[in-house]
């Protein structure tokens, strides 16, 4: 079941030309006058051109307050329209529903439960209070690298059928992946979370941003600047989140039901004022055994050889205890390394 919601709060696909409007009210009034005497012809009077006038005045500057769509380029125009009738929220509909992805997801990865429950936690309350679709607190993960943060928001949109997205701010430290660039700026472009949602046409993906411990500030040879970090904190905020201003389309949208899940090594590197507006949990770095399991339930979801469990567990032994290497990248690394020499055509 989806739900259809506003998504554009600002753009409307109409004109403000005062001239325009006042063609549309005269037409409008000359054909209920004519209807009404049964005559074809009708000669409007002074006062009724003065009302004219006041209304259209009175339309134009309720129309102010918004962008017209004649103000964007064609090519932007074109995914905006898309979404002009709103967009759906995807995601589970009943409790039953969301505890059956509550324990889907335990299973995939225990390890990660002091999340997961609490995500689980917030979707329940979300549908017992008459919710509908894939709906949790902003979350901040704090752990060591290679626990599987990504791999969660992957899973979770994939269980939810709702659309997820990944974006690394410590590769990009502009932040534009998140919130998108100014026009102003060479390589101007919207932000992923703004375009996955034009895209699906679903307004509550999944967004992980990735190490955001790690996000600076940059800046354009115009003297223009952009932060990730402080462009998240409207983001984050439901009020302000509801009509968020797009650098790029330079209009709001409604992002308020997006899903935030924020990943760190370090909470000390995070500003308070980010702190404080999402929910932080500490996840402990991955043992062994749980690195055994998943490659156990990936090697079976795969269909690979049994056998090949016994390669990663030797291939975990060669590194010491609390060595970087010893994660699930490493581990995922090596199945897709695996069945892709599976899938290569035998030579004879």
């Amino acid at each position: 079941m989806t739900v259809k919601i506003p998504f554009l709060t600002r753009v409307r696909y109409f004109s403000v030309e005062t001239d325009r409007v006042e063609g549309r009210l005269t037409s409008h009034l000359e054909r209920l006058r004519s209807a009404k005497a049964n005559q074809h012809e009708i000669d409007l009077t002074e006062d009724d051109e003065a009302k004219i006038k006041r209304r259209a005045k009175f339309i134009r500057n309720l129309r102010q307050g918004y962008v017209s769509a004649r103000s964007l380029k064609n090519e932007d125009r074109v995914p905006l329209k898309k979404v002009s009738r709103g967009v759906t929220l995807n995601g589970p509909v009943s409790v039953d529903e969301v505890d059956d992805l509550g324990a889907a997801l335990h299973e995939e990865m225990p390890w990660m439960q002091p999340v997961t429950e609490k995500i689980w936690l917030d979707m329940r309350n979300h549908i017992q209070s008459g919710g509908v679709g894939t709906k949790f607190s902003p979350t901040l993960m704090i752990g060591p690298p290679g626990i599987g943060k990504s791999h969660l928001a992957r899973h979770l949109g994939a269980l939810s059928q709702t659309p997820s997205v990944i974006v690394d701010v410590s590769a990009a430290t502009e932040g534009f992946g998140v919130v998108g660039s100014q026009r102003t700026w060479s390589s101007s472009t919207p932000g992923r979370p703004v375009q996955t949602i034009l895209d699906t046409s679903v307004g509550n993906p999944i967004v992980v941003v990735d190490e955001i411990c790690k996000a600076g500030i940059a800046n354009s040879t115009s003297g223009a600047s952009t932060s990730v970090l402080h462009a998240l904190l409207g983001l984050l905020e439901p009020v302000s989140a509801r009509n968020w201003d797009c650098p790029y389309y330079q209009t709001s949208f409604d992002m308020s039901h997006v899903n935030w899940i924020l990943t760190a090594n370090l909470r000390d590197k995070i500003p308070d004022a980010l702190r404080s507006r999402m929910r932080i949990v500490s996840v402990p770095a991955l043992t062994t055994d749980h690195l055994i399991k998943f490659a156990e339930k990936q090697v079976s979801n795969r269909g690979l050889r049994d056998e090949i469990v016994e390669d990663i567990l030797r291939l975990l032994s060669a590194y010491p205890e609390r060595h970087p290497m010893r994660n699930l990248r490493t581990v995922t690394k090596h199945l897709d390394d695996i069945e892709a020499l599976c899938r290569m055509p035998i030579l004879m």
